[in-house]
């Protein structure tokens, strides 16, 4: 009896020009910057309004000599951090094709998110509450989305398809 041989041959020209191609698109990442934006800034607003992080992790409270000063200006309601909104309202998100960022230029939110003595005429030291804050949970989430749009920034006109 005879050996029989069976010979498949595959012409992966497609799969090299298609991922050339990818190549190409991976030089630009500003889709992925977008979701890290988005991400980036949604967070800071989830600290704002959780008044911590999303984890249960709480800033501290305002102290006695702050809730009488607003007291005494007609400000005795309210979350921490926003006696009228400046500062959340000032946080800008940022993105580019290989970069994105959060961020404010307000001169006192360094004070706000890292603590420490300053020149507020309100508290002369003021507790840290980090609102710029992006805990190992919340990273590993970014990681997620930035995988999963990755995944479909390949497969985005993959032959086959």
């Amino acid at each position: 009896m005879a050996d029989k041989f069976f010979k498949a041959s595959f012409d992966c020209k497609n799969v090299v020009d298609f991922l050339k191609k990818k190549v190409e698109q991976f030089k630009d990442l500003s889709p992925l910057m977008k979701v890290a934006r988005v991400f980036l800034k949604n967070t800071v607003n989830k600290n704002f309004e959780t008044e911590g992080t999303h984890t249960g992790e709480k800033w501290p409270e305002w102290s006695e000599e702050y809730k009488k000063w607003r007291l005494k200006h007609g400000k005795s309601g309210g979350k921490i951090m926003t006696l009228d909104g400046h500062l959340r309202r000032d946080i800008r998100a940022k993105s580019g094709k290989d970069f994105a960022m959060v961020g404010t230029n307000k001169v006192y939110a360094a004070l706000h998110n890292f603590g420490g003595n300053g020149s507020l005429k309100r508290n002369k030291t003021m507790k840290k509450r980090e609102f710029m804050r992006m805990d190992d949970v919340r990273k590993d989430e970014l990681w997620a989305e930035l995988y999963i749009k990755a995944e479909e920034m390949l497969m985005e006109g993959a032959p086959g398809k």
